[in-house]
């Protein structure tokens, strides 16, 4: 900055010398032209009385002596026809100068510099000798001859110009000193007040945008420069109270994120870079959120190296066309191990302003199908541990029936007492209770297996009625009486049968958990239209018109004996009705029960 200055102050006080070299020039011209005027003047009176005189040699003298004088060049006095009478030069003495006669300014005297041939520049002084009265003798009429001669004198040009240089360096050397004390005050002052103050506050600047948001400008005065530095603290101290709260509210919806159950990622459509990610997300495919965020999603979740065909799955990212759009699709999502596993995805397409203008964004929800089959088979365990009292219960007594004929038929071969009759009654006996264990085991291997992948024909009813008799032990340690009253058609049902014992053991132990101090149950099934149902009545406590609402939802659970659930069997049972185009209702009054109702489409006997 400092070199620009002295430049541009360099250059002003160059051009201004010269500009002063030129105005003083011209002003030493129009004064050595007065000056050689009034010298000519009494040059001219000196040679009018010689001439009067008739002193020739005396006028001759003149001219000579004249030429002789410091700073003249040459003298010369021409006849009106331009010849040369008188020179301080003898050579010149009756030269021819014509040119020297100013025929269009008669009379008049001039000075001006012009080019001699071997003397360079010269400063020529013309003054004509008027006639006068007392020389019309020798030179005739006034009228016609207005002028006796020319008197020329020529001043060395180089006296002049030497004299101007030098004015004009000594101005110009005075002006850049005076100049340079004149830019060195003022960049003192510059420094102090402008230079110094801006270069701290880049330096603040600088420190700021490379993360530390502590620093703050210095300020000292109370000027233009301080009042800027005030400014941008201030502004600093706003920037870091927006950034604090635009992190506080990144943590807090990356918290909202991160609890949810489902992963969640955030794709930008234009070039389908994921922005964001939950835990679930990254939990799902065994990954961390640094190596999950500013992938490709292809990359991310399908281990593809170009975006996925959409001839080949429903991609949300081509699909979706205006913002608010959604739509659900199932997809097949790869770990970066290899490990694949099926996934329900429900995308949202989203629209916001951001620095490059308006963006769209792809929200998506993504459900682990497989985490969904496990709650689901745990949830089954579960029952099917609240039943083990149960079926120890049912399988315990024909044991102990059994024990008693077996002990008895020891004691007959052991006294010799080999009564056929006897013997076969103790046989059929304990083929009657084994068939009744057999039952039970294979009531409870059916209601525990894994669903199949196919629906399959079921019968309600067999369903119905297996599944309630399991349950009859608890049934009775809770004081309740269970009642079935079955359709006397055999409904068949196109379904899974473990699904659909699933739903039935469901329903029924909701019904004893709403009835801790007893009461009575009735399970029936029947026939409406194409439709087959399954009804479990209750006298229990009820549902509140607020709590109905949500018994479907996941992980809801609200128990009349105060027992806590995981609140998962009324959401399965409406999956799994739901997957064979069922329908499930509920009704209900606040203390006096409630009746779930399972509607399932017949199969034709055709």
């Amino acid at each position: 900055m400092l070199r620009q200055v002295l430049l541009v102050a360099g250059g002003a006080s160059l051009l201004f010398g010269l500009l002063f070299l030129a105005l003083y020039r011209d002003q030493l011209e129009r004064e050595r032209a007065v000056t050689s005027e009034q010298i000519n003047h009494l040059l001219r009176v000196a040679l009018e009385n010689a001439m009067l005189k008739r002193d020739v040699p005396g006028l001759r003298e003149i001219v000579e002596r004249m030429g002789q004088l410091p700073g003249i060049s040459d003298v010369m006095i021409l006849s009106p026809s331009g010849e040369v009478r008188f020179a301080s030069r003898p050579e010149n003495i009756g030269r021819q100068a014509p040119e020297l006669i100013r025929l269009e300014r008669p009379g008049l005297p001039e000075s001006q510099f012009v080019a001699e041939p071997g003397r360079g520049e010269v400063l020529r002084s013309i003054n004509p000798v008027p006639n006068q009265p007392a020389c019309v003798g020798c030179h005739g009429a006034l009228e016609k001859t207005p002028v006796n001669g020319i008197l020329i004198v020529d001043y060395h040009a180089d006296t002049l110009r030497a004299e101007a240089y030098r004015s004009a360096g000594m101005f110009v050397l005075a002006s850049a000193v005076v100049l340079a004390l004149a830019l060195a005050v003022l960049w003192r002052m510059l420094r102090l007040r402008v230079v110094e103050p801006l270069k701290e506050l880049d330096d603040t600047v600088r420190q700021l945008t490379s993360g530390n948001l502590a620093v703050r400008a210095a300020v000292s005065v109370d000027d233009e420069p301080g009042r800027l530095a005030l400014s941008f603290n201030r502004m600093a101290d706003r920037l870091v109270e927006q950034i604090a709260v635009a992190e506080t509210q990144q943590r807090y919806l990356q918290e909202l994120l991160d609890g949810l159950p489902d992963g969640v990622r955030v794709i930008q459509q234009s070039d389908l870079r994921i922005l964001a990610v939950n835990r679930a997300y990254c939990r799902q495919l065994g990954v961390t959120e640094a190596l999950a965020v500013g992938q490709l999603c292809h990359v991310s979740s399908h281990g593809r190296d170009k975006q996925c065909p959409a001839t080949m799955l429903v991609c949300p990212a081509i699909e979706l066309k205006e913002p608010g759009q959604s739509l659900k699709c199932r997809h097949h999502h790869r770990a970066p191990g290899g490990r694949d596993f099926p996934v329900e995805v429900h995308a949202v397409l989203l629209e916001r302003s951001g620095s490059a203008g308006r963006e769209r964004l792809i929200v998506e929800s993504i459900s682990d199908l497989s985490d969904v089959a496990r709650l689901s088979q745990e949830q089954r365990l579960s029952e099917l541990g609240l039943l083990a009292a149960g079926i120890a219960h049912e399988i315990h007594n024909p044991l102990g029936s059994m024990r008693l004929a077996v002990d008895g038929l020891l004691r007959n071969f052991r006294h010799g007492n080999m009564d056929p009759q006897r013997i076969c009654s103790y046989l059929e006996m304990m083929n009657a209770e084994i068939d009744r264990c057999t039952g039970v085991t294979q009531r409870l291997l059916l209601l525990s297996r894994l669903p199949q992948q196919q629906a399959q024909i079921v019968s309600l009813n067999r369903a119905v009625s297996d599944t309630v008799q399991l349950l009859d032990f608890d049934a009775q340690s809770h004081g309740i009486v269970q009642q079935l009253e079955l359709d006397g058609h055999d409904l068949r049902v196109l379904a899974d049968d473990s699904d659909l014992r699933m739903v039935v053991l469901n329903l029924v132990q909701n019904a004893h958990h709403a009835m801790p101090r007893g009461g009575n149950l009735i399970i029936r099934t029947r026939i409406e239209g194409r439709s087959a149902v399954f009804e479990v009545r209750d006298t229990g406590q009820g549902i509140s018109a607020e709590t109905i609402e949500r018994i479907f939802d996941p992980f809801f659970s609200h128990r009349a004996d105060g027992e806590g659930g995981t609140g998962l069997g009324l959401t399965i049972c409406k999956t799994i009705i739901d997957r064979y185009a069922g329908a499930i209702e509920v009704s209900s009054i606040l203390g006096a029960g409630a009746v779930f109702s399972v509607r399932l489409p017949l199969v034709s006997d055709s």
